[in-house]
């Protein structure tokens, strides 16, 4: 058999996509760095929702992956060795990136990573904050920077602002000069409070639209009914990102998808893209894209002090079903990250 003969390495992964119980752990073929790849020890990952989403199959209209596939996206790792025309890195170097979308496979003691996506992580800078940045660091950023354009004095509501993603672009936001509204339990204002966060909602109890005036800009992770009145609390002119809705169709462009697909996104988001469009509100959805230069970025704000990360740590692989469920619980603050024993 091909690859028979081939490394093994400890993973978690599934053979079929499902619910909890299809969570693998065990060996897999250990990969071996491409033309431009880096081939990572993994010390730690992060966990995010798109992870339990690629495990139930929500996400393979756009990513398809082969069976069995190992889970994960983000991680910080040393290089143990590089491919042909791998530039930029040296072996032994500390690094931290959000994997290919197309390949995934974070979720492992070894990765094989294009260079374009790694950044260097600095001796200030612990594996755990290293693994927690780089998909939630990302999506906060191009979400404020590229799709918002937030500018200083805007209004910006961020929803969950204690979450993987809302921590960090509270933050951001308020370095940008933007004034933060965010929701949350009232257990974690202060939290957010100390990010920058000035109007804080308490989303069991109340409706943020008779807590804030209008804002320019908004950044949903929930989708459903927050997000439609999120966009009818918009005003004329801003800004709508979701990364917790339901696909908008420039989404099935920028995956190189068939026209039915785009049609089908078109049509389960009308109702959304209807209401921004009745509220001369820009909106659309966004699905992250794996990008070193911006990562190396804000890993310089992270060894500044600049950027703080909240995590809850575990120790080990056979924590990941246990880190599942607390993530699918939507009930965590910050990231959840898992530390792997090091190896070699």
């Amino acid at each position: 058999m091909p690859g028979q003969d081939q490394e093994r390495m400890r993973a978690c992964y599934i053979d079929r996509y499902g619910g909890p119980g299809q969570l693998r752990l065990g060996q897999r073929p250990r990969p071996q760095p491409g033309d431009g790849e880096a081939l990572v020890r993994v010390a730690a990952v992060g966990l995010n929702p798109v992870d339990y989403k690629t495990r139930d199959g929500k996400v393979r209209i756009l990513l398809p992956y082969p069976m069995p596939q190992i889970l994960g996206n983000e991680l910080c790792g040393e290089i143990m060795a590089l491919g042909r025309n791998a530039a930029g890195f040296s072996v032994g170097q500390r690094v931290c990136t959000r994997v290919a979308k197309l390949s995934a496979g974070a979720f492992a003691e070894y990765a094989a990573v294009p260079t374009s996506m790694l950044a260097a992580v600095p001796d200030s800078v612990s594996d755990v904050d290293a693994a927690a940045l780089p998909l939630a660091g990302l999506t906060a950023w191009q979400c404020l920077t590229e799709v918002l354009q937030l500018q200083p004095g805007q209004r910006v509501l961020i929803h969950a602002g204690a979450g993987g993603v809302g921590h960090i672009a509270v933050q951001l936001a308020h370095q940008m000069g933007a004034v933060v509204a965010t929701t949350a339990s009232p257990a974690r204002f202060d939290f957010l409070r100390s990010l920058g966060a000035s109007e804080l909602v308490d989303y069991r109890q109340q409706r943020f639209e008779d807590c804030i005036a209008p804002v320019d800009a908004v950044l949903d992770t929930q989708g459903g009914d927050i997000l439609l009145r999120s966009i009818a609390h918009t005003r004329r002119g801003g800004r709508v990102v979701t990364i917790g809705g339901l696909p908008t169709p420039e989404i099935a462009d920028e995956f190189a998808k068939p026209f039915w697909v785009r049609w089908l996104f078109a049509w389960i988001s009308r109702r959304e893209r209807a209401l921004a469009r009745s509220r001369e509100v820009t909106f659309r959805y966004w699905f992250m894209r794996p990008d070193g230069t911006q990562l190396a970025e804000l890993i310089s704000r992270v060894a500044a002090g600049q950027l703080n990360l909240r995590t809850q740590v575990f120790e080990g692989f056979d924590r990941f079903p246990e880190v599942f469920a607390a993530l699918e619980s939507g009930r965590t603050v910050g990231k959840l990250v898992v530390r792997l024993p090091r190896i070699g």
